[in-house]
This record gives C-alpha cells, structure tokens and sequence, in this order.
C-alpha cells in the first residue's frame, strides 16, 4: 500500500454518505499514547482553507470551487515544544462525482522526541471509472493510522487498521482517531535509523524549508532564492528528501480576490529515497507579519484527473 506523504493529507475515494458513522472499538485495545498526547501542546494559531476541486473524467477539466477546504493548526508552548496539524478533505454533498477525499496528519515535537499521526483510507483508484465503482461499493470502509514516535537517531512506528460500515469524511477525525486508540494489536510496525538533521516528519520539514526562505528574503529585503540543500524526514519507516526547486517574491499579488504583500511562490518536491518516486506541489506564502510562514494558496495534482486548490479563507465552511 502506498504511503506517500501527501497522500496521507489527500487521501481516498468516496461514498454517497455524508455524516458522523457510528464507530465500535475492538475490545480489549489499550489506548495509543500518540493519540492521546496529540493535544497535549497548545494551539497559538489556526488557519482554514476553502478547496476548489478539477475533475478530468475525459479530455477536458471540471472545475467547481468551495468543495471543501483545509484547516492548519500550529501548536507552541513555553518549553519550545512545537507541532503542526494538517486536516484536509472535499466534501461529498459538493464536491463533483461526489468525490470524498480526505486525510489528517499531526506532528510534534517535545525536545529530541517527537510524534506522527497520520490517517488515510485504503483505496487504488486510477480513473474516475474507479472512483464511480467505489461509490457503489457497500462492502465497508478500511482506513489505516500510522502512528511515529522519534528519539535521537532511531524512529519508530506502526500502522492500525479499521473498518467501518459507513464510509467517513473530514468531519468524522475525532471519533476515527477514538477507534483507532483502542483498535488493539497494530496490523505491522517499521524501525529504521535516522541520520543527524532527519526531520521527524513532512510537515516539520516543510515548516523548517519555507522559514529558510522567510528570514532569507527579510534579511536580503525581497531577494529570494530557493535552498539548495533538500531536508530529509522520515515516515513509516521510510526516508524522503523534501526539496524547493524554485521560488519567486512577489511584493503584490491579488489571488483569490484578495490583495496580498511580501509573498513567496514555491515549487516543491517529495522524493522518496529509497524508490526515487517524486511528488510535486506549489505553495504561496508571506514572509512578513501575521502571515509570515502562512501558505495563502497551495496546488496538488493527486491523481491525473484529479486536482485540488486551496485558498485562504478563515470565514469557510470547514
């Protein structure tokens, strides 16, 4: 099962219900202390974002905007703790093909210690034939939690499978995570040694790329150049190089109707160590004030027929 690091934000096909499912936990599981801790450092900042979905069934795109959205939570406390918390997803009631994708990942960390969540739902779609065969399935949802803790130079993690009758949306993270608590034994678990400077995960790495290019561009007053060097993380048991291969400033920019300064446009990219599979996607972020960091668009082409756009809008339905 492939477990690339965006899709695990982007995740999965779809289902014609909508709703929170009623969830049982396997008896006899012992709570996961990952998932529980995963509130345990304060949120000091919060973001939501609305989604413009493409959809490609032929030769040409569908587009269809404010079919679901994003919300970014960052997390700080006293003794320097920090972490982000990424929860992404359409929403099938408008989204086009009624498409339902979404996923969750949260990452802190506390000193040389650090922590992974991330949940997707199994799936295989290639086309929106797939997808559309999805839909009519009524055999029940698989969704795995992959769940990562760092120290030093060794990580470690496991991955927890559930099935549920109904399948389940963005709204539905809260009682997921419940389940996979207490979902007993992990169905598999991964070790591998981390050399010096390897991120716990994708969005600590991410974090530490776009602040790179943040203070560079205010200490050169506008003068922005990508870094040369990618930063390595870890996930699953598995090592990527997370690159910027290109980045422009931009001193105005009205995107989404709205006028915005001192940003950057980056272009990203995800390689897998070990497979050389890449991923790619772009990014637009401040570099200054309230939004110094903050993405106010992002791109991402999870599948060729399939294409999400997120744009800043903390007054979404999300």
């Amino acid at each position: 099962m492939k477990r690339n690091l965006l899709m695990v934000t982007l995740v999965a096909l779809a289902a014609t219900t909508v709703g929170t499912a009623t969830l049982t936990a396997r008896p006899g599981g012992e709570p996961s202390t990952v998932i529980a801790s995963r509130n345990a450092v304060p949120v000091v900042a919060e973001h939501k974002y609305r989604m413009l979905a493409r959809v490609r069934p032929l030769l040409f795109w569908i587009s269809k905007d404010d079919v679901g959205g994003a919300r970014i939570n960052w997390r700080g406390a006293d003794d320097g703790s920090f972490g982000i918390d990424l929860l992404i997803g359409s929403d099938p009631e408008r989204a086009p093909h009624r498409i339902n994708k979404w996923g969750f990942i949260a990452e802190q960390v506390h000193g040389d210690e650090a922590q992974v969540i991330g949940v997707m739902k199994e799936a295989n779609e290639q086309t929106v034939a797939d997808a559309e065969k999805q839909l009519a399935d009524r055999s029940g949802f698989t969704y795995s939690a992959i769940q990562g803790t760092s120290t030093g130079n060794q990580a470690q993690s496991e991955v927890t499978t559930v099935r549920v009758e109904n399948d389940l949306t963005f709204r539905d993270i809260d009682p997921l995570l419940t389940l996979v608590s207490t979902a007993g034994k992990p169905a598999g678990s991964r070790a591998v040694s981390t050399p010096p400077g390897t991120r716990p995960g994708f969005l600590v790495a991410l974090h530490d790329l776009v602040k790179q290019t943040t203070e560079s561009c205010q200490q050169s007053n506008g003068t922005v150049k990508a870094p040369r060097s990618p930063i390595q993380y870890v996930y699953f048991g598995a090592l990527y190089d997370l690159s910027m291969s290109s980045a422009e400033f931009m001193k105005t920019a009205t995107i989404d109707g709205r006028r915005y300064t001192d940003l950057v446009h980056s272009d990203f990219e995800i390689k897998n160590r070990k497979t050389g599979e890449k991923t790619r996607f772009q990014l637009t972020y401040g570099t200054r004030g309230p939004l110094e960091g903050v993405p106010v668009t992002a791109s991402y082409q999870a599948r060729w027929w399939f294409e999400v756009q997120l744009f800043l809008d903390d007054n979404t339905r999300f």
